[in-house]
């Protein structure tokens, strides 16, 4: 995991136009899940998919500031959130964003954009999408009682649907790679979830190892935690476009987090450091055989939690890694916790 491969196009110029035009940057990294150092032991490997997969469509949206519907039961094993969004004058054929998990990527006013799943559509180009937080409630952005705050997300903006991450898309091409005794562990905000690869070939639950969780929706801001039981190590390939914008996700109280970017980064890169940070709240960062802690220290770097005088600013983050990520107090308003991921490459590069 330490040497992704990144493959960028280049930027296209039509010569009958005075604008340049930009093809899609795509490219693929390679994963190394580490097989266990000796029979009878096993390793662990943070791991995330940072590419994206090709868009299926693209175009302007409205989003229906009063049609949020919070969560009933405020159970974070269940869904959150729903909000409905519309494309003007675009129709949906029955299923076309739900027979396969799909998520809209919903630009923000800064221009960044944050993924949410879709769980249902109409056939007149409104959607439904899962989410914690009105996308047009204000945010309290500098902390500033004086100033006026607004929202994150823009009434009219920009959408990205694409095909969601899974289990089974992740995993199917190196399926017979794993081993019965193999785990794939997923934080859903409060605890781990297992999965396991039972006799039928599918990735179920190990709670229910007849079941299918082929399915299962793995998020782009979400990593994995990979227990291998096998010797041998499993080179995963992962293709699609480079994001070419800011990636948000949403902390407000624990998540394994990934890296967002397909090169490597730094701890200060992550995005993590910003006005909702406490002193007491932590990224913890798997070195291989352990989690390593790290706080903001009094002079606003990141240091080791052994160290506060530190500096580990520059600390690399392998490309499709993740981080654990705790705060000590929970943030009360979802749309307030935002992390912004920026990116440390040019996507357009020539």
């Amino acid at each position: 995991m330490k040497f992704p491969i990144l493959l960028l196009t280049s930027a296209l110029v039509f010569p009958t136009s005075a604008n340049t035009v930009y093809t899609i940057p795509q490219g693929y990294t390679k994963v190394k899940i580490s097989g266990a150092p000796s029979a009878g032991t096993t390793s662990l490997t943070a791991i995330s998919v940072t590419l994206l997969n090709d868009t299926a469509f693209s175009g302007s949206v409205a989003i229906d500031s009063g049609s949020f519907n919070p969560d009933p039961d405020s159970n974070p094993a269940t869904l959150n959130g729903t909000q409905k969004i519309n494309v003007s004058g675009q129709t949906w054929t029955a299923g076309q964003w739900t027979t396969i998990p799909h998520v809209a990527y919903v630009a923000d006013g800064n221009g960044g954009e944050q993924a949410f799943l879709i769980t249902s559509h109409n056939t007149s180009g409104e959607i439904t999408i899962v989410t914690t937080f009105s996308l047009t409630a204000n945010v309290d952005h500098d902390k500033d009682p004086g100033t006026a705050d607004q929202s994150r997300f823009p009434a009219s903006t920009s959408i990205k649907i694409r095909p969601a991450n899974t289990l089974g898309s992740i995993f199917s091409s190196q399926i017979s790679d794993f081993v019965s005794d193999d785990r794939i562990f997923v934080w859903t905000g409060t605890e781990w979830t297992s999965f396991l690869k039972n006799g039928f070939g599918n990735w179920a639950p190990t709670t229910n190892s007849f079941g299918n969780a082929n399915d299962a929706v793995i998020f782009p801001d979400e990593g994995m935690f990979i227990l291998r039981s096998a010797t041998s190590d499993i080179n995963l390939t992962f293709f699609g476009e480079v994001p070419i914008v800011s990636q948000i996700a949403n902390v407000k109280k624990q998540a394994l987090l990934s890296n967002r970017v397909p090169i490597d980064t730094t701890l200060s890169g992550l995005g993590l450091n910003n006005s909702d940070w406490q002193s007491d709240d932590r990224v913890f960062v798997w070195d291989g055989s352990s989690w390593v802690g790290y706080l903001v220290n009094g002079f606003g770097n990141w240091a080791p939690v052994t160290n506060s005088f530190g500096n580990s600013n520059n600390l690399v983050i392998s490309a499709n890694s993740a981080v654990f990520v705790t705060r000590e107090s929970e943030i009360s308003d979802a749309a307030d916790s935002a992390v912004i991921t920026p990116l440390n490459y040019n996507p357009f590069a020539e």
